[in-house]
């Protein structure tokens, strides 16, 4: 039985931007598919420096453009703008769009603004449950839709200035929540290294673009345009470009790291195979209890979280049968369940595929002395 989670209707009509000569790439082997998607645009103009007035859609604008051109030199890479040029795009048709062309990475690009004039940094964020301070920036971006026509009936009555209406990412579970946190912390890392920014680390938030996305995807804040010293060096082209090679040097990491990755579980299948005749399989362990001791309490462990939920439910319902023994765990008042223990990250991904026949959005978390990790420090033990 598979369980629908909370998800807001795309719109039939989608459009697609690409690079010249990008058309041809169908004709041969499927490329590794990167949409980059430029905040804001049009009669959205986004956040607003405090001396220069710089406009934050021409900043996203500048840096989408430039990782374009460094990623269409990059063979083996195909990539999709949701917008080139200085145009309104609603945030479904952003998400439609990605789905459609079924890419392997969805890249939002924005600056950042804040209250206080003297917040700097870069972050990068996942979708998940915002904390006060992220929720204020997720409001802001997700007021893109106050521009839409008819903004309340295309996301189900959506506020994006209203907490209540962000619940729904609470119980949200994200099939593609360890790659995205991969890809954030590979830009975090580069934005430090190439481009010597202060960190301010991988985040989560409700963000509606990120949201209806089917890959995994992450939402980047190049700098605090409310920062004077900020939006000066965000008005430089040197700076910008700079910005664009450090995400495009964590896209090609990422790719690499994935393509490692399937060549490891490739190799442990084709041993599997091998040794099926000749040894019984052993079926794989399972949490029995959240309050079990365990006996490697040091080690980590990795299970698959399947479901979440507001009320609690019974383990031996009916809706569990294919994940029995499941475990239940409270976590900011949501009931969540999980399913199997292994300490192999490619064992879980086995895991994963088989509880997916049921519960589509269920996903590898890592659990170290009985307690889940959150996803920033998970994302070490992610490969």
């Amino acid at each position: 039985m598979k369980v629908p989670f909370f998800t807001l209707v795309l719109m039939s009509f989608v459009l697609s931007v690409t690079l010249p000569g990008q058309e041809a790439y169908a004709s041969g082997k499927k490329r590794f598919t990167v949409i980059v998607d430029a905040g804001h645009g049009g009669k959205d103009a986004g956040a607003t420096g405090s001396k220069l007035k710089l406009k934050e859609k021409n900043v996203n604008l500048s840096v989408a453009l430039e990782l374009g051109r460094l990623l269409y030199e990059e063979k083996g890479v195909r990539i999709i703008f949701t917008r080139k040029t200085d145009v309104f795009i609603p945030l479904d048709e952003r998400a439609a769009i990605a789905n459609k062309e079924k890419a392997d990475l969805f890249i939002s690009i924005h600056a950042n603004a804040a209250k206080s004039r003297s917040a700097f940094g870069t972050e990068t964020y996942v979708v998940g449950s915002s904390s006060k301070e992220n929720l204020q920036v997720a409001m802001q971006e997700n007021a893109s839709i106050l521009y839409e026509d008819n903004y309340k009936s295309r996301y189900g009555g959506f506020d994006p200035n209203r907490a209540e209406s962000y619940i729904m990412f609470d119980l949200m579970q994200s099939s593609y929540l360890s790659q995205s946190i991969q890809l954030a912390q590979l830009v975090q890392r580069n934005f430090v290294k190439t481009c010597d920014r202060s960190d301010r680390s991988v985040k989560q938030a409700g963000f509606l673009v990120l949201k209806q996305t089917n890959m995994p995807g992450v939402l980047v804040e190049l700098g605090y345009l409310s920062n004077a010293k900020e939006e000066k060096y965000l008005n430089k082209e040197k700076s910008r470009k700079l910005l664009a090679k450090a995400i495009f040097d964590a896209v090609m990491d990422y790719k690499e790291g994935l393509t490692k990755m399937s060549q490891a579980y490739e190799e442990e299948n084709d041993e599997k195979e091998v040794k099926k005749e000749e040894v019984e399989t052993k079926e794989p362990e399972v949490v029995s209890n959240v309050d079990e001791k365990k006996s490697v309490s040091d080690s980590v462990i990795y299970s698959v979280q399947f479901c979440s939920s507001k009320t609690q439910k019974s383990l031996n319902s009916r809706d569990f049968m294919s994940c029995v023994p499941a475990v239940e765990y409270q976590e900011n008042g949501i009931f969540k369940y999980m399913y199997g223990k292994t300490t192999s990250f490619l064992e879980a991904l086995d895991f994963q595929k088989k509880v997916r026949e049921d519960f589509s959005d269920a996903f590898v978390v890592v659990l170290k002395d009985n307690k889940k990790l959150p996803p920033s420090e998970a994302f070490q033990y992610l490969k």
